[in-house]
């Protein structure tokens, strides 16, 4: 594993004067890290917009800080800072800003958040508040792999693997397996091999005398408790189940000593051993008008020590028999929206998985329009023609948790509870009654 810790900071003031030094180095940064020339740009456009909407938002210049952090398969821009008050609603996959002086200053934020992948909003004690920008680099779409000569289950060994046998695991299991039994990320065999090489995700293959690919897992961090893992993806006809048995095996033996509590496989195949996971809870998939039971599977690694956890009165029956039919220890404080001031606009984050044609929504921003934007989202996602829609809150904040009345409304109810998917327990929640 290379060490990717080569993140390069500016600060610099809210001043417009400075906006030229802001674009360059976030385009220079992104370069140097891996972004082509069409992505930093666009990088450099979204860095442009973020800092001149700030320099509007403050009356007297005050300090921000940008950090460009190298993820390998993406970069990341973080605009940190104090004091500024913003609204963030041009985030939203759905703003349609007018053409008054108002609507003017979100558009910025509106172009920034097309130009990049992925954007959030944070605001803690360490970093302050501010806004994160991911963009991913492009790579090509890798062939399914078609083998000449099948591998055996004979004289396997396992252990991690190279470059171009990830390439090979990657193009034969998008070659082999149903599309929602693995990320969208194996589309892209390069990609994978960034995504190891980053340090996030491991890797595990099995390759046969010959050194043919025979099978294989992956697993990375999701939080600090968590870990997710994906597979085992088989490539023999004999001896399947002890290839399966064998590389599950070998990824809870990598896990073992880690600080996670749970280890998650939600991209679980039909190859997974008896014995080594138990069922978390069964959402339906949509492909092509047609519905499949997508299974989240779950291993405990060690005791569970609890934690506390922000729920809706309107929730809280479901999550009491899910915390008892799994046995986990929580302390649910129940909350509600009492009058407190709430900001005018809410904020939407949408994760796009488009082999898959699903979108997960997460609340990023709390709102008083929080009812009415949510079902702006549902209605232009399904207008697209998404058939996966699917909303997910973090109970570890309270905020997210008072959403549930908004939830309700727009049609949602919950699905699945994953333990300490997020700062906590996430729940997923589906359309429909």
């Amino acid at each position: 594993m290379k060490d990717p810790q080569t993140d390069v900071t500016l600060s610099v003031e809210t001043d417009i004067k400075f906006l030229p030094l802001v674009v360059s180095f976030a385009e220079s940064s992104s370069r140097i890290f891996g972004l082509d020339a069409k992505d930093a740009l666009k990088l450099g456009l979204a860095s442009e917009e973020v800092f001149a909407y700030l320099c509007r938002m403050t009356g007297e210049p005050g300090p921000v800080t940008l950090t460009v952090r190298n993820g390998y398969y993406y970069v990341r821009l973080e605009f940190a800072f104090e004091g500024i008050d913003f609204d963030p609603r041009g985030f939203n996959l759905t703003a349609d800003v007018s053409l008054d002086d108002k609507g003017m200053e979100e558009m910025g934020l509106v172009i920034a958040a097309r130009s990049v992948d992925r954007m959030s909003i944070f605001r803690n004690a360490m970093m302050g508040t501010g806004f994160t920008l991911t963009k991913e680099k492009t790579y090509p779409e890798g062939e399914p792999w078609e083998e000449t000569e099948a591998p055996t289950s004979d004289g396997l060994s396992f252990g991690v693997p190279a470059a171009e046998d990830l390439k090979l695991l990657a193009r034969s299991i998008v070659g082999r397996y149903d599309l929602f039994v693995y990320p969208g990320d194996f589309r892209y065999p390069g990609k994978v091999v960034d995504m190891v090489d980053s340090g996030e995700f491991s890797a595990i293959a099995a390759t046969d005398r010959k050194g043919r690919i025979a099978g294989g897992m992956f697993w990375r961090y999701a939080e600090t408790s968590m870990i997710e893992c994906y597979g085992p993806y088989v490539f023999v006809e004999g001896g399947r189940e002890d290839v399966a048995e064998r590389l599950v095996a070998g990824v809870v033996s990598a896990v073992a000593r880690s600080e996670a509590v749970f280890l998650m496989n939600r991209h679980a195949t039909e190859d997974v051993p008896p014995g080594y996971f138990e069922v978390l809870g069964t959402m339906d998939f949509i492909h092509g008008g047609e519905k499949r039971p997508w299974r989240f599977l779950f291993r405990q690694l060690k005791e569970d020590p609890g934690c506390k956890i922000y729920a809706h009165a309107g929730m809280e029956e479901f999550l009491k028999a899910e915390y008892r039919r799994h046995f986990l220890a929580r302390e649910i404080v129940l909350v509600r929206h009492e009058g407190e001031r709430q900001n005018p606009h809410s904020v939407f984050g949408a994760t796009f998985l488009r082999n898959q044609n699903l979108v997960v929504l997460t609340p990023l921003w709390d709102g008083a329009d929080a009812r009415e934007n949510l079902a702006r989202h549902v209605d232009v996602l399904k207008g697209e023609g998404v058939e996966n829609i699917l909303l997910m809150i973090d109970l570890g904040h309270g905020w997210q948790a008072r959403l549930y009345p908004v939830i309700e409304a727009c049609g949602f109810r919950p699905a699945l509870l994953m333990p300490y998917r997020g700062k906590a327990d996430v729940v997923f929640f589906v359309p429909g009654g």
